[in-house]
């Protein structure tokens, strides 16, 4: 009776059908890039800090762009014309610090100034200012530009830590993806494969060929690896939702599928990864930026221990003079003077001189440590790829030799000389070991990846995509 019952459940028995379509779009890690690239909002926000650190620069540019003055004073008072003053002139600042100056002035009244009169015709004027001590070499404005400079170089590399870090998180994404793809599928065929074994078991029975208890123990094995499969399933969903999140373009995720056949991406030597990320690493770039700053301070806190010494020379030429008086007048036609000041104990000069050392030695102790921990991740990420590459190649023919057990063990299981028990073992331990097969696979990816985010490589896909910007 218990054999009847058995044999009236398995017959109505339904496996599951493959969801799975072979019209999926295959979509590439390298094409995966390209999308996040082109359309992600935070790699369109690197785009815009970049952008702000061109303005920086613009901005401190503007200390030195000529200046255009036009001052204009009169007096009118009880009927009386005290004065009517006009000066006008274009300032034209150096990097140098040396201004330039040109101008034309026009002065009357009864009761001017006498150091404002000039003749009917008004007064032209050009002259220079030079500062002999304090502001000569370094000064503000010279070293504000330069520290724009340094600016720009750290927001630059704001945006490259920025797009280093969403490929990084896009390489892990993709990776998890093609793994729990990779395992649907493995789930699946190996569903169908027991289930077509199930389906001979279960005809044995009925021709009373088999014990009803091998049918049991196969639908046993069925129903697990059903629920793997669901399993699996979700955790595909699961992945390709997170995908979704990379993904700001037409594309749909759940119509792709990854590469389905893994393949030994090419990478460089490891001693060429440290000598990029010295050289390109985002954030050493960042805190060399940072140290540039420090010495820019430096360099003006130095410079303000000097003493202020500027010398000052207007020569002066009244409207429709002849060209020998012009030249009679560079000595004769002239107004100068100097300035000239000095802080007789400079202790606040030299505590801010004192300080800006030690900024700049902290500074230079921050970079040295973070160097090293950058180069170390480095050799650890590139570690891990040779280590994995090792690991997949002999999980390969792990996964050939239990395919070899498991045949032999259906072989003998056919003849009669093994059990339904000893198959699923077999079956089992090859499906798991398939499973660490994709795993590895996906883990590599995953390690290149991290080898290209601690070396800043990553990062160096933004800088050329604005310049192929900056040449089009």
């Amino acid at each position: 009776m218990n054999k009847l019952l058995i044999l009236l459940a398995l017959s109505f028995w339904q496996m599951p059908v493959s969801a799975q379509h072979d019209t999926l779009r295959q979509l590439s890690l390298t094409e995966f890039y390209g999308m996040v690239r082109n359309h992600h909002p935070i790699a369109k926000q690197a785009k815009l800090i970049l952008e702000r650190g061109e303005v920086v620069v613009s901005q401190a540019r503007g200390a030195f762009d000529p200046k255009l003055v036009s001052e204009y004073q009169t007096k009118q008072f009880q009927g009386k014309d005290y004065y009517d003053v006009w000066d006008s002139y274009v300032k034209v600042p150096t990097v140098l610090n040396v201004d330039l100056k040109a101008g034309y002035e026009r002065n009357s009244g009864q009761f001017l100034n006498p150091e404002h009169t000039v003749p009917s015709d008004g007064l032209y004027y050009a002259g220079v200012s030079v500062p002999l001590g304090q502001g000569l070499i370094h000064n503000s404005r010279n070293i504000n530009l330069k520290k724009g400079m340094a600016e720009q170089q750290n927001l630059t590399s704001q945006a490259n830590a920025v797009y280093n870090n969403l490929l990084l998180d896009a390489n892990y994404v993709y990776w998890n993806w093609f793994e729990t793809y990779q395992k649907m599928k493995v789930a699946e065929e190996s569903l169908d494969l027991i289930s077509e074994r199930y389906d001979g078991i279960r005809e044995s029975v009925i021709n009373g060929d088999k014990a009803a208890i091998d049918s049991v123990e196969s639908l046993i094995q069925v129903q697990t690896w059903r629920n793997e499969l669901n399993k699996s399933r979700l955790n595909y969903q699961n992945a390709a939702l997170q995908m979704e999140n990379f993904v700001w373009d037409s594309t749909r995720i759940f119509a792709s599928h990854p590469d389905t056949v893994w393949q030994k991406q090419e990478v460089l030597v490891v001693d060429e990864y440290v000598n990029f990320a010295i050289s390109n690493h985002p954030d050493l770039n960042a805190m060399q930026a940072d140290l540039l700053t420090l010495e820019l301070d430096r360099k003006l806190a130095a410079e303000n221990i000097k003493p202020v010494l500027n010398l000052n020379y207007n020569f002066l030429m009244a409207s429709g003079n002849s060209s020998d008086e012009s030249m009679a007048g560079l000595s004769n036609n002239y107004k100068g003077g100097f300035e000239f000041s000095f802080p007789l104990l400079i202790r606040k000069e030299r505590a801010k001189l004192k300080q800006a050392k030690i900024k700049l030695e902290e500074g230079g102790l921050k970079l040295t440590s973070k160097s090293r921990m950058v180069t170390n991740k480095v050799f650890q990420s590139y570690g891990k790829i040779i280590v994995l590459l090792e690991m997949l190649e002999e999980q390969r023919r792990i996964v050939e030799n239990y395919q070899r057990l498991l045949e032999g063990e259906r072989t003998k299981f056919q003849n009669g000389e093994s059990s339904v028990f000893l198959v699923n073992s077999r079956e089992n331990k090859k499906i798991a070991a398939e499973m660490k097969l994709v795993n590895l696979e996906a883990e590599y990816g995953r390690a290149i990846g991290m080898v290209n985010w601690s070396s800043g490589y990553f990062a160096s896909q933004l800088e050329n995509m604005q310049a192929q910007r900056g040449s089009q």
